[in-house]
């Protein structure tokens, strides 16, 4: 009990953020992203070829729902109109996810094309309008 030596967390949380050492979130925006896509995952129940919601009813949902459990904190990793390459990773991976749900294409189709068709802006839009909007 007494030998056994302490050991610091790569990341501790607080208040649902996650901070690591350099305060880059790369933990934050990961475990966030991957929360959105597998609400996405489970959206995709609620519609089938023949019964369930439209696109435009899809498009909503992804909007009002998943968007900003995405984007929960992005005042503190999102440092001027420029986000981290690999936060925007993840979050388009995640979109992509949404665009493919949404309009029901392929896996394989690629990703802006699928978005345009799908509505919606590219995720480094919508963080730089989110940006615009924040009340500091």
């Amino acid at each position: 009990m007494g030998n056994s030596p302490l050991r610091p967390k790569t990341f501790w949380r607080y208040l649902g953020f996650y901070f690591d050492h350099q305060l880059m979130f790369c933990e934050h925006v990961q475990y966030y992203s991957t929360k959105a896509i597998s609400m996405v995952c489970a959206m995709g129940m609620l519609s089938n070829l023949l019964r369930g919601l439209s696109p435009r009813q899809k498009h909503l949902l992804y909007r009002l729902c998943v968007v900003p459990i995405a984007t929960y904190g992005f005042c503190l990793w999102c440092h001027g109109l420029h986000p981290h390459k690999a936060h925007l990773t993840s979050l388009n991976k995640m979109q992509h996810c949404a665009a493919i749900w949404i309009t029901g294409a392929f896996h394989t189709s690629p990703s802006d094309g699928v978005e345009v068709l799908a509505g919606l802006i590219p995720m480094y839009l919508h963080l730089r309008k989110l940006r615009a909007w924040a009340v500091y």
